[in-house]
């Protein structure tokens, strides 16, 4: 992946009209039923060879942080934390590439509140896409309570529409990240936050670099389970 790469991936959205990916919407018969399935952790996603991250560790915009803030009143880092499964070192730097909401000790998002979500008038505009993502040559679609269902053929075209600016801004993002870093980010060199890893990082996010100081807090264990660690 490169950026020129990138930007051609760019031009082929803003020429493809959004209405090409209505169908297969359309065909899932998807209705968002608030039920929070997407909010918990129920699997995870192998990013590497040595990356798992859990399902609902979202990689999230700058502009999405912005926007809970305006409808909530609280800080950045009180919404969001340095993605710490996608990070990489030069040896005297650690990288955190973006940022993810963040989880509660039971791993769910903090806005998963009283079975539902608490922002959802100012989710992400990943939670906004959720169940679609583009794949190469069509939708690609996620497991999700709310397929095979009833969706409008205007509610297909909303969703289209917002999926394809989602595309468009994930690019943008990336483009901005590679000219961040530079030649160090590449999968083979990423991996997650070492458990036991105290000490600054730099989030590199597609707009600026921003330090954060990251302290482990682990969630006491009983009968040999393993332990969990978040950081603050």
């Amino acid at each position: 992946m490169d950026t020129a790469s990138l930007r051609r991936g760019i031009e082929r959205l803003i020429h493809m009209h959004s209405s090409a990916l209505i169908p297969g919407i359309l065909d899932s018969g998807f209705s968002c039923q608030r039920c929070g399935w997407c909010c918990r952790e129920n699997f995870k996603i192998r990013i590497t060879k040595d990356i798992q991250r859990p399902s609902n560790a979202i990689s999230i915009f700058p502009d999405d942080i912005r926007r809970i803030i305006r409808g909530t009143g609280m800080k950045w880092d009180d919404v969001a934390q340095p993605d710490t499964y996608s990070c990489l070192s030069d040896g005297d730097i650690m990288w955190a590439i973006g940022w993810i909401l963040r989880r509660n000790e039971e791993g769910d998002c903090i806005f998963y509140r009283s079975g539902a979500c608490a922002i959802y008038e100012w989710r992400p505009m990943i939670c906004r896409c959720y169940p679609f993502f583009m794949g190469e040559k069509s939708v690609d679609i996620m497991r999700c309570e709310g397929l095979e269902n009833k969706i409008s053929q205007k509610s297909a075209g909303e969703m289209a529409r917002m999926l394809k600016r989602y595309e468009i801004k994930k690019l943008r993002s990336y483009i901005g990240i590679m000219e961040e870093i530079g030649a160090k980010l590449s999968s083979a060199n990423l991996h997650s936050l070492p458990k036991d890893y105290s000490g600054d990082v730099l989030v590199c996010d597609g707009e600026a670099r921003k330090l954060r100081h990251l302290t482990p807090w682990i969630k006491s264990s009983t009968g040999g389970k393993t332990s969990v660690v978040k950081y603050t």
